[in-house]
């Protein structure tokens, strides 16, 4: 059926459902192709399916733990115990306490108290599983254990019987074979391969691998996995591990709670302990002064009979005196603290060290800020057993302890200031005393003397004694920063991989989308002619039909009763040959030339069976050829002489020949004459500018009824607009997924410059399920 798309109507139709069209089309383009997305899928769901089959499942375990960033000790147990001075008043960082539990050293006990970094797994066909907490085989070290915790190294163990077993390599032959039990050197040093279970006769054969790796590569690697994270507005932490074995995972994360708790307690020791040490070295100093104060009393009363009895006389200015006297040795008892307190503050200089707390000193910012000077020095210890000195939050907390030791020290030389005026003013009045009782007694007055020493000594020592009790009570007594909410448990564990349900759904969407894609990307980037469609959106001519592609070997496939789609694609083209040739007015012969854009388009085919199909409904036909650089017609008839047979171009350069000379009959059944190229000449564009070339056409056009022309490419060479002339209709083969769409503006120009006349395209070499018109009840030759 002939389609001409010249009318403006018909495409201003066709612009306004483009959208439509075009989706329908891209739409059925795809289902058309649903066996790629159907392979697509199938391939996707089974690498999904061998996935999840063979990946070893990673579950989630986590624990839950409230971290405390109040006081240390509860205010409703301890609360007497506040004025020592020793509590943490300031907050934990959240943070920090995160770095701590996650730091190396703790991992690393962990590791230790595991004993993780020795594994055992059972060797199965394609998968290991690990065996935790027990395996069926336990190996012991006989060496150090800082030489074993550095070795890597992986033992392939076969259990032979209840007594022995073998050492394998890789590939699972034999190296060596022991008894349980005995001593075997290895690169990890001495070791000792004992069952681990009482029936190992009855797994004999087994295979299991045992895998050591240093204690700090283990370490490192849980450390990577820990997850550790606050949970919003609150103290509580939450601490989880992934890892293919649950119960390994809850070990290790309570072990890791532990841990954490027994540095904190240690931490806090620390303090009370160093608070003790300074008050016994103090005791000490003080024992030995009140000592000697003890002597010297009891010496003056026994040297000079003296007894305890004073005289009512200077009774009330002794009191006086006294009592004014006790503060002036209380506030040099001060002054010494004060002092010895400086002086120690002042060596720690570049130090680093806890500053003695709660030694009474009557201003309460000096109990304070030692107190958080303490905390300090306490949070850079824990800091530096995770990382240096040149850390950035190392570096803000010594900033913060030098700040404090310059206003401690400002302090203690404020209150030194202050009692050196008490002091001053003190000793005004009892110089004033003192001369009231110049008059006693002078060995009254001595013995007076020496008792207030010894009591002030005395003070002071049961002062210290009673700090130290507390400082005890305090160290016996510290409590953990953290408290656990929710051990790790495998109840509640879950695998958080594979996901079942993603990587399904993953393979279904890439087993769709992927030959989607590569759909999508072929056409894109396919320049060719791949249907009829193609044509009408560039051509404007007429398209006379389509010629399916077959497979046949035949080059004339058309014969008398043939019934197949390329038969019956041939009746229509020549139906439609009639449709487009009714306004010729001739009585003589009608010329029909077929070519093409290039060579390889099948224009030679499609004549040669145009001529056939011509000749069967009774018609006289005449087959000329006029390529005469590449002529092919040798290879569709059996000629004389095969490629030299005389042909056109023996007609054009000798005179003497005869157009009967050059023309020849087809042997077939339903023939038609065939006139050749006949020789290859040098020139052949000056050949079909000779005058011969016109009488040949007047010749054959009295003679037939079609004269079927067989031409040269019109892209590649002029010759076919040379005798374009003397054609009636113009046959423009395109073969579909061969001719590129660029160049179907050659035709177009053609066909709007009038270059060949009459012009129409024919389709060639189509899809048969693609095709126009035929193939309904045919397929078959009879």
């Amino acid at each position: 059926m002939i389609s001409n798309n010249n009318s403006s109507a018909k495409k201003a139709a066709i612009d306004s459902s483009g959208f439509s069209i075009n989706l329908r089309d891209q739409i059925i383009k795809y289902i058309k192709r649903w066996y790629w997305f159907a392979l697509g899928v199938f391939v996707f769901m089974t690498g999904a399916y061998l996935k999840v089959r063979y990946t070893i499942p990673q579950y989630n375990v986590f624990s839950s733990i409230m971290i405390s960033q109040d006081q240390n000790i509860s205010e409703s147990e301890l609360s007497a115990f506040k004025d020592l001075g020793l509590l943490d008043d300031t907050k934990n960082s959240i943070e920090n306490e995160i770095q701590i539990i996650k730091s190396r050293t703790l991992l690393t006990n962990v590791v230790n108290n595991l004993k993780l970094n020795v594994r055992y797994f059972s060797e199965g066909r394609i998968l290991e599983a690990e065996n935790y907490p027990k395996s069926l085989i336990e190996i012991n070290f006989l060496s150090h254990d800082t030489i074993v915790k550095t070795k890597s190294k992986i033992f392939h163990v076969q259990i032979d019987s209840g007594t022995s077993f073998s050492f394998l390599d890789k590939k699972g032959n034999k190296l060596s074979s022991h008894s349980f039990g005995k001593t075997i050197n290895s690169s990890v040093g001495d070791i000792v391969i004992t069952p681990s279970v009482d029936t190992i006769e009855s797994y004999v054969g087994k295979k299991i691998k045992i895998l050591i790796s240093p204690v700090k590569l283990v370490a490192e690697s849980y450390r990577g996995r820990l997850s550790i994270l606050p949970m919003k507005n609150s103290s509580i932490v939450r601490i989880s591990l992934n890892d293919p074995v649950k119960e390994k995972a809850k070990d290790i994360i309570n072990n890791l709670v532990d841990e954490y708790n027994i540095a904190t307690i240690e931490n806090k020791k620390q303090a009370s302990a160093r608070t003790a040490d300074f008050i016994n070295d103090r005791l000490n100093l003080i024992s030995g002064d009140l000592t000697e104060v003890d002597d010297e009393a009891a010496g003056y009363l026994a040297k000079y009979g003296l007894t305890n009895d004073i005289g009512a006389q200077t009774q009330r200015v002794a009191d006086i005196d006294s009592r004014n006297v006790q503060e002036i040795e209380s506030l040099n008892t001060q002054h010494r603290l004060i002092e010895s307190m400086r002086r120690f503050v002042l060596s720690q200089d570049g130090k680093y060290d806890l500053v003695p707390a709660n030694l009474g000193f009557e201003d309460p910012t000096i109990t304070t800020t030692v107190s958080r000077y303490n905390v300090l020095i306490l949070q850079r210890q824990r800091l530096l057993k995770s990382s240096s000195e040149q850390n950035p939050v190392v570096v803000n907390v010594d900033q913060q302890i030098d700040g404090l030791r310059q206003v401690l020290i400002g302090s203690l030389n404020s209150l030194k200031n202050s009692i050196d005026i008490r002091l001053k003013s003190l000793r005004t009045q009892d110089q004033y005393f003192s001369g009231k009782l110049y008059n006693a007694p002078i060995r009254e007055k001595d013995l007076r003397v020496i008792e207030r020493e010894q009591s002030i000594k005395e003070q002071l020592y049961l002062y210290l004694l009673q700090k130290r009790e507390e400082a005890e009570i305090t160290s016996h007594i510290t409590l953990s920063n953290a408290r656990v909410i929710d051990r790790a448990s495998t109840l509640n564990s879950y695998p958080i991989s594979p996901n079942k349900k993603t990587i399904y759904a993953g393979a279904f969407f890439l087993g769709l989308m992927l030959p989607f894609l590569i759909i999508y990307t072929s056409d894109l980037l396919n320049t060719k002619v791949n249907s009829r469609e193609d044509l009408e959106k560039v051509l404007s001519m007429p398209i006379i039909g389509s010629i399916p592609k077959v497979k046949s070997k035949e080059k004339i496939m058309i014969s008398q009763n043939d019934r197949s789609s390329v038969a019956e694609a041939f009746r229509i083209l020549r139906t439609n040959l009639d449709f487009l040739m009714a306004g010729i007015d001739k009585t003589e012969g009608k010329i029909i030339f077929v070519t093409s854009t290039i060579s390889g388009e099948g224009k030679t085919l499609v004549s040669s069976n145009l001529a056939k199909t011509l000749a069967i409904s009774g018609k006289k036909i005449a087959y000329l050829g006029t390529d005469l650089r590449d002529p092919k017609m040798h290879k569709f008839f059996d000629l004389p002489f095969g490629k030299n047979t005389k042909g056109l171009t023996n007609y054009i350069m000798n005179k003497e020949l005869e157009p009967e000379d050059i023309i020849y009959k087809d042997k077939e059944e339903d023939s038609f004459d065939i006139i050749p190229s006949g020789a290859i000449p040098p020139n052949p564009a000056e050949l079909l500018m000779q005058d011969r070339v016109g009488e040949i056409f007047t010749y054959l056009q009295k003679k037939y009824d079609y004269i079927i022309v067989d031409t040269a490419p019109v892209s590649l060479v002029t010759d076919t607009l040379l005798i374009a002339k003397y054609s009636d209709l113009s046959i423009y083969i395109v073969r579909e997924n061969f001719s590129d769409k660029r160049v179907l503006q050659v035709p177009e120009n053609f066909y709007t410059e009038k270059r060949l006349p009459n012009i129409a395209v024919l389709l060639n070499a189509t899809s048969t399920k693609a095709g126009y018109n035929y193939g309904y009840g045919y397929g078959k030759k009879n």
